[in-house]
């Protein structure tokens, strides 16, 4: 159980960063850092095109990583920090002319989701080789989906009240150093992840999967 609930935390981290984007992104743009709305919703949609051609190149890379550690589970480790990087720059509010806010916004917010492919692609896959028992691979998904449910109520209850609290009225404020303190805590959790979990199905020998 101390594994499962290990694994578990690296949802977890992913949904404190993935539910802020799905619920607070737009409106952080558009409200806190002033951008206008079409502009906003064609940073997020090219970026959500891009990660379409990410996503399999991770996997592609994730497939033919070989170390003492696992295929998946260093992409974990290697991704927690830079994964944090770019989740508090993305909600960061340089003072710049529109056009800089623009190109600043679709820059971080694009490179935050490929990171988001980089860490939660391989993070998915690791569920599939800490066991082969089937009752075991959904008692794991189980654990994995309370912890993902907890991180999204944390989002949901409890951003906006820190925005205040920490901001005083300067919202700009308020939203970094909470963008701060979920980042760092999704941080720890990725590296708990990688310490409490351990890969035990070995791929075949002779196995051999083609880029196409």
């Amino acid at each position: 159980m101390a594994e499962k609930i290990g694994y578990s935390l690296g949802d977890g981290s992913a949904n404190l960063i993935f539910q802020m984007m799905m619920m607070f992104q737009f409106f952080f743009y558009t409200d806190v850092f002033g951008i206008k709305a079409t502009a906003a919703g064609t940073i997020l949609f090219v970026a959500r095109f891009f990660d379409a051609f990410v996503d399999p190149v991770v996997g592609i890379l994730a497939d033919r990583t070989n170390t003492k550690c696992g295929k998946y589970r260093p992409w974990i480790l290697w991704t927690a920090i830079p994964f944090a990087v770019f989740f508090v720059l993305a909600f960061t509010t340089p003072d710049l002319a529109e056009r800089g806010k623009i190109t600043y916004a679709g820059i971080t917010y694009t490179l935050l989701m490929s990171i988001y492919s980089f860490n939660n692609t391989p993070y998915d896959s690791l569920g599939g080789v800490m066991t082969s028992d089937i009752k075991e691979r959904t008692s794991i998904s189980s654990v994995r989906f309370v912890a993902a449910t907890i991180a999204t109520f944390v989002v949901q209850g409890l951003t906006l009240p820190l925005v205040n609290k920490f901001g005083q009225g300067d919202d700009q404020r308020g939203w970094f150093l909470t963008i701060l303190l979920f980042a760092v805590v999704s941080v720890i959790l990725l590296v708990i992840t990688f310490f409490s979990t351990k890969k035990r199905i070995k791929p075949p020998v002779n196995q051999k999967t083609s880029v196409k």
